[in-house]
């Protein structure tokens, strides 16, 4: 074999390893995301957003400001019954390896406007963004309500 395609090879391969780490470091982060998320703690819920992230809910309007986004998750944390129970069923990495987009499912919890318990299924799409340090925060997060 010739060293040129050696090189080459050990290129390809070592990214795809790179690729399958990321996906790996995501799902982890993600879980950590949710446990962080039913502490209600908005603080180390925040640590998890990218700068300049934007968020758009179901049924809301968009949140573009870091402060819109803690105000909505704020209401959310007040409910003594929200909770998550989610799955990241798909992460993929982008070529250029600083961003990456997922999806995913989530069951919730929490309390109706009528103060009855409500609960139901969302699908969500992420769109990952690799930080300095190689972490990896949310930049863009939207989902719907309802079991499509």
């Amino acid at each position: 074999m010739k060293p040129g395609l050696i090189t080459a090879l050990v290129f390809i391969s070592s990214g795809a390893f790179a690729a399958q780490g990321d996906e790996q470091l995501i799902e982890e982060t993600y879980d950590e995301w949710v446990r962080v998320t039913n502490t209600k703690d908005i603080e180390m819920w925040s640590a998890f957003v990218a700068p300049g992230a934007v968020f758009a809910p179901s049924g809301a309007p968009v949140l573009t400001t870091m402060e819109d986004i803690r105000e909505y998750y704020e209401a959310s944390f007040a409910d003594p019954n929200f909770s998550l129970d989610c799955e990241q069923q798909r992460v993929e990495i982008a070529e250029s390896g600083d961003m990456a987009w997922a999806r995913g499912i989530c069951n919730f919890t929490g309390t109706a406007p009528d103060g009855d318990l409500a609960s139901g299924t969302s699908r969500w799409f992420k769109v990952w963004i690799r930080q300095v340090d190689g972490s990896w925060k949310c930049k863009v997060n939207t989902w719907n309500l309802g079991d499509n």
